[in-house]
């Protein structure tokens, strides 16, 4: 009775860590893809900015508008990483030091 109750042990023990490994690989995935997403909207925030900033676009309403909406985004995009990212270093977040 002990050898079955092992053996089935065994095998849940076994399908758990195969199951484990396969959710990290996929989260490492998937933090990969997000530290992707991070770095185009930061891309896109800094042409939006360098195009406003342009001599002929410069006071430009709307170009002004999309800049402050991409830096709400970008920062929003931020918050969402710190959370999320594993890869992604505290004090690389505003305001974050140590000792606050």
């Amino acid at each position: 009775m002990i050898e079955i109750l092992l053996g089935v042990s065994i095998l849940i023990s076994g399908f758990l860590i195969w199951y484990v490994v396969k959710l990290i690989k996929k989260f490492l995935n998937i933090s990969e893809e997000l530290e992707a997403l991070f770095v185009l909207l930061e891309e896109y925030t800094e042409h939006v900015d360098k195009v406003y900033n342009l001599e002929r676009f410069y006071g430009d309403t709307t170009l002004e508008n999309l800049m402050k909406h991409s830096k709400v985004v970008a920062e929003t995009a931020k918050d969402f990483r710190s959370v999320y990212d594993i890869n992604y270093d505290l004090e690389e977040s505003e305001g974050y030091e140590d000792g606050e």
